[in-house]
């Protein structure tokens, strides 16, 4: 009876990373369709069904009676339960501890503030009001990031990150207001939002009054998310253009920094235009804004050298130990948040703002600010090396 049982709990395992994976990597890939979520829940269902069929083998036939076909493919199941899950968390466990972790101060920005009145009346603003949801619990983070190959003028240079605000009627606007005010309070000298504005086309007139504010010195950028490809895009476009951002659709610019070099990119591929290879502008350092971190592969062969992305929202809900179940994204759960080393690239992943679905667990909003610095000890080796030697190309966190 234990084992029998001890098989049935590998299978419902089993099953449910399959069914998880599968989920992540079908809403990955750039599907126009607006029925995407309807179609997921009937294949869900259809799914349910044979657990139950499952189910009812288990308790009224036992198992050595199974048809030939469904014993191996429970035995698959239970199989990828007690071998594949564990050592896929093992990797994520390693991965963690590779890439390292860089010291960051954290401030949560809104908890003096009335909650309720951040709620909206919109579609999906009852999920605001579950017990723990951490939806409006918004936090800022401040990183330093060692790069070797940062030149000795971009020394100090500071980046804000915001991305996912998918602005909709399910949150009050005083949320959103609330949420710029912080990041202007975070002054940087360059601003970078990427992507999925809007979940509802009412709230496209927010965006120029509630960014404009924000400072960007040395300019301030945007590209769209998958999101607001459903909605006139067109019109999000313009509304960031009159918030002072320039939108880098598939397009690349460059700011001069003390008579130095930097280049700035942006795309939304695969739902919007890629960046060609031969479109890089030669920098001396460079930003790239991609909404989702599927990207990076190819971005990173491109060189870029510090890549800031959203899209993921950390997974929104995510279990201890187990970390986050759904992510859509063509590698699953891999790029789930915070930084990974691509060589020669150093990406980041947000968990965003808003959420169309804003449930939130174990995973906070959050506004980010990057000061870029060039290590004494870097600077030094540069100097020992100044008799021709190649300066590294490859960026690491410190």
């Amino acid at each position: 009876m234990f084992l029998t049982l001890l098989f049935y709990a590998g299978v419902v395992i089993g099953e449910a990373a399959c069914i998880a994976y599968a989920i992540n990597v079908l809403h990955g890939y750039p599907w126009r369709s607006r029925w995407t979520e309807e179609i997921t829940l009937v294949a869900l269902a259809a799914i349910g069904l044979g657990s139950l069929e499952l189910a009812r083998r288990y308790w009224f036939v036992p198992v050595s009676s199974w048809p030939t076909s469904v014993a191996a493919l429970a035995g698959g199941f239970c199989l990828i339960g007690f071998v594949g899950v564990p050592a896929a968390q093992l990797s994520r466990s390693l991965r963690s501890r590779f890439v390292g972790v860089i010291p960051s101060e954290r401030r949560e920005e809104l908890q003096d503030l009335p909650r309720e009145e951040f709620i909206g009346d919109g579609h999906h603003a009852w999920l605001l009001r579950l017990p723990g949801n951490r939806s409006l619990d918004l936090e800022a983070h401040d990183f330093s990031v060692a790069f070797p190959q940062l030149p000795d003028e971009m020394n100090g240079l500071s980046v804000l990150h915001l991305t996912d605000l998918h602005f909709s009627r399910a949150y009050d606007r005083r949320y959103f207001q609330a949420v710029c005010e912080a990041a202007a309070d975070m002054p940087s000298d360059i601003v970078l939002v990427t992507g999925d504005m809007v979940d509802d086309p009412a709230c496209i007139e927010w965006i120029a009054p509630l960014l404009k504010d924000l400072p960007g010195p040395l300019g301030k950028f945007a590209i769209l998310g998958n999101h607001d490809h459903f909605h006139d895009s067109e019109l999000i476009a313009a509304a960031l253009t009159e918030a002072g951002f320039r939108v880098l659709d598939g397009e690349t610019t460059l700011v001069d920094v003390e008579g130095r070099r930097l280049a700035v990119g942006g795309t939304c591929a695969p739902w919007g235009p890629p960046i060609p290879d031969d479109a890089v502008p030669s920098a001396d350092f460079s930003l790239l804004m991609s909404h989702t971190p599927d990207q990076v592969y190819k971005s990173a062969k491109q060189g870029w050298d510090f890549i800031l992305t959203g899209h993921n929202h950390g997974g929104q809900i995510r279990f201890p130990l187990i970390g986050p179940l759904l992510m859509p994204s063509v590698y699953s759960r891999r790029f789930d948040r915070g930084f990974f080393r691509i060589r020669p690239s150093l990406m980041y992943v947000s968990q965003g703002i808003g959420a169309k679905h804003p449930i939130r667990y174990g995973c906070v909003p959050e506004i980010t600010r990057f000061t870029l610095v060039r290590s004494e000890a870097t600077a030094r080796r540069d100097l020992a090396a100044s008799s021709g030697a190649t300066k590294a190309s490859s960026c690491s966190p410190t």
